[in-house]
């Protein structure tokens, strides 16, 4: 068995299987050119929701060298294939502030003159918090320039849990006073076996709680992303799976839950596995049993933890799916739109859309 920095037991024989599949992906990658350092991978405004209300996000990925965790020996995790937008060599700050600056400053008049509230989300297909990946000064530089723009009421980011630390977390505090910070840690599950011999993330559950527990005292919040049936589990086991971590999170008092059911994503030990017929992406109609049934166990069938869920390639072949009949999966991703939006479970309970694929779903869900 083999222990990484965490001192977390990797299954060797998971490790080998997506190290030389990462490897072998990354061979092919075409070289970046100076032009696209110098612009973010992509950026956009749409509908969401914030806290207490419905609002926009502006989502900007910035192109950095890529998450430290897939360049390692380990390979990364099972089922990400966001290495494949990075740049996998360091990338110079000015590089970063220019590709920060491209998307900020696109969208900053339609943001100023809005008139619903936004949540900023950036993302880096890594940790925000390695310096390796965002220097520090980037770091304060981006800070500065959200704290200027009063439409922006949250800040979502993300991080390895190993990269959280009380220095950074006094650096949010110190540079964005006015607004709410949110920090997003891909947790996947609360089940250690799952979560390191199945998906290959290296870390436990108990270094989540130890990063929780600085965050609350900070005041700065904590989104959980739970990912919904990993490889080997079928059906029935990702229900049970999603119910017992959104139920556990939320006795922990976390801010928010994102659920994301896994998308096929290209040269991942996922998409090896789906292939060989060896894996299908989740069934909606497993999704909203989960998050009904997780409802039904809170104090009068409600919870002040946001709950979200807003699927990558939802309704294809590589997304959570029904059937593939078009009327089917737009209907799910409406209803699922719905219940992100206004976090009301009802949502999920009274629809009066059938499909004939639900038969199939019934036979299926235990063995798939």
């Amino acid at each position: 068995m083999k222990k990484n920095d965490n001192n977390v037991i990797s299954n060797p024989i998971l490790v080998e299987k997506i190290f030389s599949l990462r490897k072998k992906t990354l061979s092919r990658n075409r070289k970046i050119s100076k032009d696209l350092f110098e612009k973010p991978v992509a950026s956009w405004i749409k509908k969401e929701r914030l806290l207490n209300e419905v609002g926009k996000e502006f989502t900007i990925i910035l192109r950095s060298k890529g998450c430290s965790w897939a360049l390692s020996s380990y390979g990364g995790c099972s089922m990400c294939g966001y290495i494949n937008d990075a740049c996998l060599n360091d990338v110079k700050p000015e590089y970063l502030k220019k590709q920060f600056d491209i998307a900020f400053n696109s969208k900053l008049e339609e943001i100023e003159s809005d008139k619903y509230n936004y949540i900023l989300k950036l993302f880096n297909s890594g940790s925000f918090f390695d310096d390796s990946e965002i220097p520090i000064e980037i770091r304060e530089y981006i800070f500065q320039k959200i704290s200027k723009i009063k439409k922006i009421k949250e800040l979502i980011i993300e991080s390895r849990p190993k990269y959280i630390t009380e220095d950074k977390l006094i650096e949010i505090k110190e540079n964005l006073k006015n607004k709410y910070v949110e920090i997003g840690i891909g947790l996947e599950t609360t089940d250690d076996f799952i979560r390191n011999n199945y998906i290959n993330k290296g870390f436990n559950f108990e270094e989540f709680k130890r990063v929780l527990g600085i965050c609350k005292e900070y005041n700065i919040g904590v989104k959980a992303y739970l990912l919904f049936k990993p490889p080997f589990l079928n059906e029935q086991s990702a229900i049970d799976d999603c119910i017992n971590s959104i139920l556990l999170l939320s006795n922990l008092k976390v801010n928010s839950i994102s659920i994301n059911p896994l998308n096929i994503q290209k040269g991942t030990l996922a998409e090896y596995l789906w292939f060989q017929n060896r894996y299908r992406p989740p069934w909606f109609y497993s999704l909203f049993k989960a998050i009904r049934r997780a409802f039904k166990k809170f104090p009068y069938g409600k919870t002040s933890i946001r709950i979200l869920s807003d699927p990558s390639g939802a309704g294809t072949k590589r997304g959570i799916h029904n059937c593939l009949r078009k009327e089917c999966n737009n209907e799910m991703k409406r209803i699922l739109r719905e219940f992100t939006l206004t976090q009301d479970i009802s949502k999920l309970k009274n629809i009066n859309y059938v499909c004939n694929c639900k038969n199939i779903y019934y036979l299926q869900r235990r063995f798939y």
